[in-house]
């Protein structure tokens, strides 16, 4: 009771913020607006894909709770995070028009199973002629998607949350810009998203002298830190995880070396093996190169 409660008053509030919003319809759309509109579009396409293989299987919690996640982690979460104007500000009328249909179409995947909110919002969203109902509409259809860009988000995603981390272990405030060192150009097409998201200056290379690393799939990336960062702190981290990854090449090698594993096993878990050794050797250079810039 107590979660369909909440779930109704963040569909209730998520509205009321996207109608709240001032909309200046001859701004032009922000570079991470659009990356947050063609994200979301790929990712409802896809959820709606699953939602009705829920369906045709009759797997009626499965699919609730693929719609719940969608709308409550993804378009809450990260899609509303994303496009939100700056406070006192407007959002582009392009924008707005694709969080509104985003919007109707997840309150029309919600309606089977929350029929009265839906319904509720669906005649307040515009004017509708008497006797029309969102019982009468048709269920979103489901449109191509891209899962290498939806595989690229979640790695941006995977930096803002260790970006996060960052500013609390250190105590640096949310609205302190800080630069955000990338190793290589892997999300590129994402870099206005990564800077909204995590209040950042994206730079490709590596940060030089004292800094916060992390990983994101085999992406270094640096926060230089020479005024909050503890170095032996750091070095510490580092070290240990190094000593993972050097154990975990290890157990893959130890499995490529094998004789009776190679002859046996299927090609396309030999060919995962060896992208486990790739990545764990990646891995390992980029925290090499982080021990090394702090001087060790």
């Amino acid at each position: 009771m107590e979660q369909g409660r909440n779930f109704c008053g963040k569909i209730w509030n998520a509205w009321r913020l996207i109608n709240g919003w001032s909309v200046d319809t001859k701004a032009e759309q922000p570079a991470y607006a659009l990356e947050a509109v063609k994200w979301f579009d790929n990712l409802l396409s896809r959820t709606i894909t699953e939602v009705e293989d829920h369906y045709g299987k009759f797997r009626i919690s499965d699919a609730l709770m693929a719609i719940y996640k969608l709308f409550w982690d993804d378009f809450c979460s990260w899609y509303l995070e994303l496009v939100k104007p700056a406070f006192g500000g407007a959002i582009d009328g392009i924008t707005y028009e694709a969080t509104v249909s985003f919007f109707d179409k997840l309150i029309k995947l919600i309606h089977p199973v929350m029929p009265f909110i839906t319904e509720e919002l669906w005649q307040v969203m515009e004017k509708r002629n008497p006797g029309e109902t969102i019982m009468y509409q048709r269920t979103p259809a489901a449109g191509p998607f891209s899962a290498e860009f939806l595989d690229k988000f979640v790695l941006l995603q995977d930096a803002i949350v260790n970006v996060r981390a960052i500013r609390a272990q250190k105590g640096i405030p949310a609205k302190q810009v800080l630069d955000l060192y990338v190793a290589d150009d892997t999300l590129a097409e994402l870099y206005p998203a990564l800077a909204k998201l995590g209040n950042v200056n994206v730079k490709e290379g590596a940060a030089e002298g004292a800094s916060a690393s992390f990983i994101v799939g085999t992406v270094q990336m640096s926060v230089p830190l020479a005024d909050f960062v503890n170095v032996d702190e750091e070095r510490g981290k580092l070290e240990a995880d190094l000593a993972y990854q050097k154990k975990f090449l290890a157990g893959v090698r130890g499995k490529l070396s094998n004789q009776g594993f190679v002859a046996h096993a299927p090609e396309s878990v030999i060919a995962a093996e060896r992208k486990k050794e790739a990545d764990a050797l990646q891995r390992i250079e980029a925290l090499e190169n982080s021990l090394k810039a702090l001087g060790l």
